[in-house]
């Protein structure tokens, strides 16, 4: 069905359904955080409900969390738009003040970012935040602000600001006393500080990865502990710490199953085929090659598929992974071609870290080939790059 015969069903009318509705409803996000396997049972059985009996104001949270199933799990891109689309609907229908907040940032963070650039999210997530704080929905308002600082962390936003604005936020979740949330954005305020080599125990309260990781751990929040796996691996892959980062994927495991439809997922995807590709490279065994390759072409066909189905903020990382599979096959003129569709792309999208990623890849690659030049180039564009970002650690080690 489309959103618009959806949002056109009959009115739910009877009064324990509506009551069910809402119970369902507020015990989705818990599920989502701590026991990911009953997600979506409540997801299902709640559009269930609102196709059976009807509409309610409850269901545009069902649909929207089905779009994040449809988009995340099934891989269905525009089905998943249909039902936050759905959802929106069914929200402008009841004119409920309590789900808007909830349903923006479900939509935003976990349905949207799949067919529309990753910067379209940034205001919309913060109007949810102030619609969710003016309706006394706190924790949906928190999880608007926190999800904000992930899109504008993997957006590549001028680090030096972001900062400030990951630790603003930190300050207002603790004040909100939304502990859940504030561990959630810790691991970037830590990624941050040391890409610009700023003293971190000052600023997080004495708090490392390890120690996020342990709380974490003892709430059972596969959200948290998740997205601190991500914050590492993107440190290691910017200090060209390919083994470390090899070593913590295994470990890590799929964290895309763990976030499914969010956007740190979807990137995670690429770090763990750049990684495995960067692993077979150097591997110095036949068969660790093999494996390494054959799990790096696992993720590279899924990033695909993506952009086929409309997902336009990974393809430049798509252009990175082809060109290090290139490298790694020996198909020189393959490989600079696709590192420089990468740098075009990332350049115009103002992806500042992606781009000065694609340099250092290129410039590492003519190292290894003897031509000095092309090297030199490379490597004093990704050096601006990294200035440019604000990544204070890059620069002076590439200097």
């Amino acid at each position: 069905r489309t959103a618009e015969e959806i949002a056109c069903l009959p009115e739910l009318s009877d009064e324990q359904i509506i009551m069910g509705q809402k119970m369902l409803s507020l015990s989705n996000t818990a599920c989502f955080l701590v026991q990911p396997t009953l997600f979506p049972i409540i997801v299902f059985l709640m559009v269930r409900f609102s196709v059976k009996y009807g509409i309610g104001a409850s269901s545009c949270d069902g649909f929207a969390t089905f779009g994040v199933l449809l988009c995340g799990i099934f891989g269905d891109l525009m089905g998943g738009r249909e039902m936050a689309k759905a959802a929106e609907l069914i929200l402008a229908n009841h004119d409920s003040k309590v789900m808007k907040s909830r349903v923006g940032f479900v939509c935003e963070a976990f349905v949207l970012h799949w067919t529309v650039p990753l910067q379209e999210t940034f205001v919309p997530l913060l109007q949810g935040y102030q619609i969710g704080l003016c309706g006394g929905d706190i924790d949906s308002a928190g999880w608007c602000l926190a999800f904000r600082c992930h899109h504008l962390f993997c957006a590549g936003r001028s680090l030096e600001g972001l900062q400030r604005e990951i630790r603003a936020c930190i300050d207002i979740l603790s004040q909100l006393n939304l502990e859940a949330h504030r561990l959630c954005v810790i691991p970037y305020l830590l990624a941050v500080m040391k890409l610009r080599e700023v003293d971190i125990a000052e600023e997080c309260m004495g708090m490392d990865f390890e120690a996020i990781l342990d709380a974490a751990s003892e709430m059972g929040n596969s959200l948290i502990g998740a997205v601190t796996k991500f914050a590492q691996l993107e440190l290691m892959v910017v200090f060209k710490e390919w083994e470390r980062a090899s070593e913590l994927l295994i470990e890590a495991g799929n964290l895309r199953l763990e976030i499914p439809g969010h956007f740190v997922g979807v990137r995670f995807t690429a770090l763990d085929a750049l990684i495995s590709l960067k692993a077979a490279q150097t591997s110095s065994s036949f068969l660790g090659r093999m494996l390494w390759k054959r799990r790096g072409l696992k993720s590279m066909k899924l990033l695909r598929s993506w952009i086929k189905k409309g997902n336009g903020n990974v393809v430049h990382l798509h252009y990175i992974l082809s060109a290090e599979l290139a490298v790694l096959e020996g198909k020189e003129k393959r490989a600079e071609d696709n590192f420089r569709s990468a740098v075009k792309i990332a350049c115009r999208s103002g992806l500042l870290q992606d781009r000065a990623l694609a340099h250092g890849l290129a410039a590492a690659y003519h190292t290894k080939q003897g031509d000095n030049y092309w090297a030199g180039y490379h490597n004093e564009c990704s050096q601006e790059a990294y200035a440019a970002w604000g990544a204070k650690s890059q620069v002076q080690e590439g200097a």
